[in-house]
């Protein structure tokens, strides 16, 4: 049985993992993105506001397919 746990326990870890990067990717990648077109096309941080809203929106659709399609059901 400990094994069993210990098993669980890891996915649940690798599942806790999968999520919080695919939050946290693209709002950095769009924070990135947005600072390099300000800087090349000298804006105060419009872009970069954009995009970051952006990263937010995409991160938390990736955390809206992540879960489970059916709630109820127990593993």
């Amino acid at each position: 049985m400990k094994k069993k746990d210990n098993k669980n326990m890891l996915i649940g870890l690798a599942y806790i993992t999968q999520v919080g990067l695919s939050i946290v990717t693209p709002i950095i990648l769009g924070a990135y993105l947005g600072n390099w077109l300000d800087r090349k096309f000298h804006t105060d941080m419009i872009f970069s506001i954009v995009f970051i809203i952006i990263g937010t929106l995409a991160g938390f659709l990736n955390l809206f397919k992540l879960g489970p399609k059916n709630p109820d059901k127990k593993e």
